[in-house]
């Protein structure tokens, strides 16, 4: 039995030797393609090129020097800020690969490779992983695995043009999973104003089955009349849509975290312009609006747009022409959820009212979900019904 290795040995030192390819073949009884490849091995690693390579995944090639001075060249295009097409792209490595793509690249780099040629030459600086912090309480967070399963709204405001009074505000509705936008300008916070924009998003994203918003009283109303239920909650409700209101003591904007975290990316891209017209505002909104949904790839999207992803679904929109009513309707069958911190005397605080939960529970999350149509709420711990109370205020 022939031993490989001994006799990958044996040819490399009879050709030092001096003993031609010839000889050396006869006596070892092995082909002259096999010696060439580990005289070639031997030439560049030395001994060590004797040994078998290990089937793991080797590094990846270098990219030609070409390719990498495409994707610098790609990321100071997005980059600049002076092109209306470019204020609002994303940057990134996942935005450069979708650039390269479209421009029919013959094998276009893989985004991690994108992003080395971006540290190296300076543009990025590497991630550090830093360990996560215990959490002292689980939030119940709402989670999405698919378009219109839940969008977040927010208000931004109140914003003056340049040399007005008027007071004006931006309304933001984001699509958690996709991350597919509808903007509005307006020029009140008014429970009109936001009804209306709720019918400008359904018509826009689609109805989603969930909803959620902060605790703003332009969402659940003032004072005593809350526990009667506000038009807002029982428009969602018609419409077959989950209202979900989120609230921490003290407040923190990351519970809306995916739309809050899109406030703080548009917005200073935004302001850096002065406007001084309504009308210049709204076609800058607009931009913003179609660049976020048809032009940004998103990587959990397989580098789709949102636009693009959304194609493949079938969702529920409004249609164009439809007027979304503003006066008060009546309680619809539907679920309402809120989440809320017990207090450190066991209560909780939801619709202007103040239910006892016990103090064993004192600053912990917990998911109260009202269900009209058996005028009850239900309160749940880590997932597991805790209590339930009745709810007569739904008749009003």
């Amino acid at each position: 039995m022939k031993d490989e290795f001994s006799d990958r040995h044996q040819a490399i030192k009879m050709r030092l030797a001096g003993q031609s390819v010839e000889v050396i073949c006869q006596t070892l009884e092995r082909s002259r393609e096999w010696f060439h490849t580990w005289w070639r091995r031997y030439q560049a690693l030395g001994v060590a090129g004797l040994y078998d390579l290990t089937r793991a995944r080797q590094s990846a090639s270098l990219i030609s020097p070409e390719m990498e001075r495409m994707i610098l060249s790609i990321r100071k295009r997005l980059e600049s800020t002076y092109h209306p097409q470019t204020r609002y792209a994303l940057i990134g490595a996942s935005a450069i690969q979708a650039e390269l793509k479209s421009l029919n690249i013959r094998a276009v780099p893989c985004v991690r490779t994108i992003e080395r040629v971006l540290q190296r030459n300076g543009v990025t600086l590497p991630r550090v992983r830093l360990a996560r912090f215990l959490p002292t309480h689980v939030y119940p967070a709402p989670q999405a695995s698919d378009s219109n399963h839940l969008h977040q709204v927010d208000l931004v405001g109140p914003i003056y043009l340049k040399g007005q009074k008027q007071r004006y505000y931006i309304f933001v509705c984001k699509d958690v999973f996709d991350g597919a936008t509808c903007l509005k300008l307006g020029r009140s916070r008014k429970i009109e104003a936001v009804l209306e924009f709720l019918g400008e998003s359904w018509k826009t994203l689609g109805r989603p089955k969930q909803m959620q918003f902060d605790n703003a009283r332009e969402y659940l109303g003032w004072g005593p009349a809350a526990r009667y239920l506000s038009r807002m909650i029982r428009l969602c409700l018609r419409f077959e849509v989950e209202p979900i209101f989120t609230r921490s003591a003290p407040a923190r904007p990351q519970r809306n975290g995916s739309v809050e975290n899109f406030n703080g990316w548009f917005q200073p891209r935004l302001f850096q312009r002065h406007f001084t017209r309504v009308s210049a505002f709204k076609r800058e909104l607009q931009r913003l609006q179609e660049t976020v949904n048809s032009q940004n790839v998103q990587r959990r999207l397989g580098g789709l747009t949102p636009e693009q992803y959304r194609r493949r679904k079938k969702l529920q929109k409004l249609p164009p022409r439809f007027v979304v009513p503003t006066e008060a309707l009546p309680v619809a069958a539907g679920r309402v959820t809120f989440i809320r911190q017990v207090t450190i005397h066991g209560k909780i605080h939801l619709l202007s009212q103040t239910f006892s939960v016990g103090k064993r529970l004192k600053g912990q999350y917990v998911k109260v979900v009202l269900d009209t149509r058996r005028a009850q709420l239900t309160v749940y711990v880590k997932g597991r019904i805790f209590t339930r109370y009745p709810y007569p205020f739904l008749k009003h």
